[in-house]
């Protein structure tokens, strides 16, 4: 008979696919076209990354236990393109055998910006241009933000949609895991100022303080928002657009009892890490935009899917990505190893990465096959890339230790002595 104690201690896991800022348009600002109808522009998987979806997800038999897409479905406030993208991603969310699909909003989403001008010109015409800033969103079908398997009648989409408008969040749950869904636009179309950051105002925490009591802290704990919660710069640039009092909402996560990610999207660089702080902060992943044009930007961020494993084990959150990138006329490739970018097989999980260097420095005779190092040395292969790179770095420097790579895949393949 098994104990009870191993019973408690197994791991509990789920799988996520992630999509961040899928961007559909009609014209231009991104490679999702869609025409009027809703139908793709082209199905080919070689010009249209979400038909490279369907025929990844068909080749590869690919399965998620629930699809998170942090927002910016729609490219600059389009019906169409909110309408047609929350279809395609439900769909997306059948051909995965999902049990949820689940989706923050994103400023993209929402009339983010005062429509006063607008009624002023022609108070009559324009008497639409006054409803709400979510009135597209309330209207979508299925309900949005969360669509769940089985639920025929949408007794429950209808409830989480009044739930997460009225309160600026909802959390859904599943047997092994509970996902808060944070409305970051919910203060926008009232001020100017408001398009150019996420908020989350006194009334939200108070909210989150009571959803967050009835959360489980064994289960797999997954928060998604538009907006980053803390400064997120880019080339030294974009520092202000993050959530308005985001110190706060990750500070009700880190004392709630349990572990947890943040999934945010906004930013269109993909970036993993901890917040900051001395405890046992949140781990924060900003995904990289599914298909938005980085021409502008080319070698910096990458058009991104995601399929990640999140484990929640005894030592805390650990998570493994198959990450693949987009590039038109090639279609979706595994993501090779690229600076601090998130790769096929990175990684998060290791806390100490200073403990890895110098148990990884201890170690003995060299050479020595990484795949030995890493049943050494376990946390070696649960470092996020950032952390990755930098021990790799001060490995050589401090201890003249090198990591080998393979020149195909990147990947790391042996630990020797590093030449003179």
């Amino acid at each position: 008979m098994e104990d009870a104690t191993e019973q408690e201690e197994r791991p509990v896991e789920a799988v996520f696919a992630i999509l961040g800022d899928p961007h559909f348009t009609e014209e231009h600002g991104s490679h999702l076209k869609i025409k009027k109808s809703g139908e793709l522009a082209s199905a080919v998987p070689t010009t249209n990354p979400w038909a490279g979806l369907y025929e990844l997800v068909a080749s590869q038999g690919l399965k998620a236990d629930a699809i998170l897409c942090p927002g910016d479905i729609a490219f600059q406030n389009s019906a169409i393109t909110l309408s047609a993208g929350w279809k395609h991603l439900v769909d997306l969310g059948e051909r995965m055998n999902c049990e949820h699909v689940i989706c923050a909003t994103g400023n993209h989403d929402v009339t983010s910006r005062s429509q006063a001008e607008t009624l002023k010109t022609a108070v009559i015409r324009n008497l639409k241009a006054g409803y709400g800033p979510f009135e597209q969103l309330k209207c979508l079908h299925p309900p949005y933000p969360s669509v769940t398997r089985g639920d025929t009648g949408h007794a429950q989409g209808r409830d989480q949609r009044v739930r997460y408008f009225g309160a600026g969040l909802v959390v859904v749950t599943a047997t092994n895991y509970q996902v808060l869904i944070v409305n970051s636009c919910s203060e926008h179309g009232h001020d100017e100022f408001e398009h150019e950051r996420g908020s989350f105002p006194p009334s939200a925490v108070e909210e989150l303080k009571s959803a967050l009591k009835q959360c489980d802290p064994k289960k797999i704990s997954v928060a998604v928002m538009h907006h980053p919660p803390e400064s997120h710069t880019q080339d030294g640039a974009g520092a202000h657009d993050f959530v308005d009092n985001g110190q706060e909402l990750l500070k009700l996560l880190t004392n709630q009892g349990g572990d947890w990610l943040v999934v945010h999207g906004h930013k269109h660089e993909a970036r993993l890490g901890q917040a900051s702080g001395s405890g046992l902060q949140p781990i924060v992943f900003g995904a990289a935009s599914l298909a938005i044009h980085i021409e502008a930007v080319k070698g910096t961020v990458r058009n991104q899917f995601y399929l990640l494993k999140v484990r929640q084990e005894p030592r805390g959150l650990t998570g493994r990505f198959q990450t693949w990138d987009w590039s038109t006329g090639r279609g979706w490739e595994p993501a090779r190893p690229d600076g601090d970018g998130i790769y096929d097989g990175a990684a998060f999980g290791a806390r100490d990465a200073g403990r890895v260097i110098t148990d990884i420095a201890a170690l003995t005779p060299l050479p020595m096959d990484w795949s030995e190092v890493i049943r050494q040395v376990p946390d070696a292969d649960l470092l996020p890339p950032e952390a990755r790179n930098q021990v790799r770095q001060r490995l050589r420097a401090r201890y003249g230790l090198h990591i080998h790579a393979d020149s195909k895949d990147g990947q790391w393949t042996k630990l020797e002595k590093a030449a003179p």
